[in-house]
C-alpha cells in the first residue's frame, strides 16, 4: 500500500496535533504547556490548509496564535507569584477531575442536542463561500475586530500590573531559594 503525498503530510500534521495536545496536558511548567498549544494551533491550522479553507486557518493563526496565546504566554511570563501550594495539591486535583468529567458530559449532552436540530435534516439554500465570510468579517466586522484587540491587550496590561507580588516569599521563590 503506497502513501501519496497529501495522506504523507495529514499523518505529520495530525501527529503534531495530538503530540502537541499531550505535551499541553503533561508540561510540567505553564510556559511549555503554552508552547505546546501553539504547536497545536499551528498544526490545526496546517489541516485547515489541507481543506482547502485558507480563511479558516488565517483566522486560527491570527486570533488563536497572534492574540490569544501571546496574551496568555505574556501574562504568565510577566507574573511572579506561586500559583498553589503543594499541601493543595491533591484537592485541587479532584475538583479538577470532577469538573472536567462534567464539561465533557455538558458537552456530550449539547452536542447531542445540536445534532438532532431540524436545522440538519433539511437542506439549506447554500453555505456561505470563503470570500464571502473573509468580506464580512473584514467590513462589517472590522471595528469590532479592532475593539476586541484593544480589550485583550488593555487586560494583558492590567492581569500583569494587578497580579505582580514583591512579597519577599515570592521573590525568594522565583530565585529558586528554599523556604
Amino acid at each position: 500500500m503506497a502513501l501519496d503525498f497529501e495522506t504523507l503530510i495529514f499523518v505529520i500534521v495530525s501527529a503534531s496535533a495530538i503530540a502537541g495536545a499531550v505535551g499541553c496536558v503533561f508540561s510540567s511548567r505553564v510556559a511549555h504547556s503554552l508552547l505546546w498549544l501553539m504547536l497545536t494551533f499551528f498544526a490545526v491550522a496546517a489541516a485547515f490548509l489541507m481543506a482547502s479553507a485558507e480563511m479558516l486557518a488565517a483566522i486560527q493563526i491570527l486570533v488563536y496564535l497572534g492574540s490569544v496565546m501571546l496574551v496568555v504566554q505574556f501574562g504568565v511570563m510577566l507574573t511572579r507569584r506561586r500559583i498553589q501550594d503543594v499541601e493543595s495539591l491533591p484537592t485541587l486535583n479532584a475538583i479538577s477531575a470532577l469538573s472536567g468529567i462534567g464539561v465533557f458530559a455538558f458537552i456530550l449532552v449539547l452536542l447531542r442536542e445540536v445534532m438532532e436540530h431540524s436545522l440538519w435534516s433539511s437542506e439549506s439554500p447554500g453555505a456561505p463561500s470563503t470570500l464571502d465570510f473573509a468580506d464580512s468579517l473584514f467590513n462589517s466586522w472590522t471595528m469590532a475586530t479592532v475593539i476586541l484587540g484593544a480589550l485583550l491587550a488593555m487586560a494583558m496590561i492590567g492581569a500583569s500590573y494587578l497580579v505582580r507580588d514583591e512579597r519577599l516569599i515570592n521573590l525568594l521563590w522565583d530565585m529558586g531559594a528554599e523556604e
